[in-house]
């Protein structure tokens, strides 16, 4: 049997004291209802994490997906999330990991960037990725 144990906040030691933060997501409903929610997370480190996808479902519900999963980064910092999904954990903490150790990539980077790291580091790490 498979276990997971999602977080719902972080907190971080900081020199000013604790930080203490949620993860949240916005997800817009099929009748048009923005729902902003905690979303759950599995920390990584420190500062990164993957997430589960959450997506409407209808006009009354929220899904959330734990076959796709996204990398982001969180903390006192800010919050970033990576623009792609992937259907396996182990390669959305590999894209974070890699993502966040590369000194010419940085989270704020646009979408276009972030998606032509992407599929540079899968040319170097036998991914492809549509």
């Amino acid at each position: 049997m498979s276990y997971i144990k999602l977080q719902g906040h972080y907190t971080e030691q900081t020199p000013g004291g604790l930080d203490l933060g949620t993860i949240n997501q916005t997800v817009q409903l099929g009748n048009g209802t923005a729902v902003e929610l905690p979303a759950p997370f599995l920390p990584i480190n420190q500062h990164l994490a993957i997430a589960p996808v959450i997506t409407a479902d209808g006009d009354s519900a929220a899904r959330i997906d734990f076959g796709r999963w996204s990398p982001l980064r969180y903390g006192g910092d800010g919050l970033a999330f990576f623009p792609c999904n992937f259907h396996r954990q182990d390669v959305a903490v590999r894209v974070a990991r890699a993502f966040d150790a590369d000194p010419a990539a940085d989270w704020d980077d646009t979408y276009d960037q972030k998606i032509a790291w992407l599929h540079a580091w899968g040319d170097e790490n036998g991914f492809r990725f549509a």
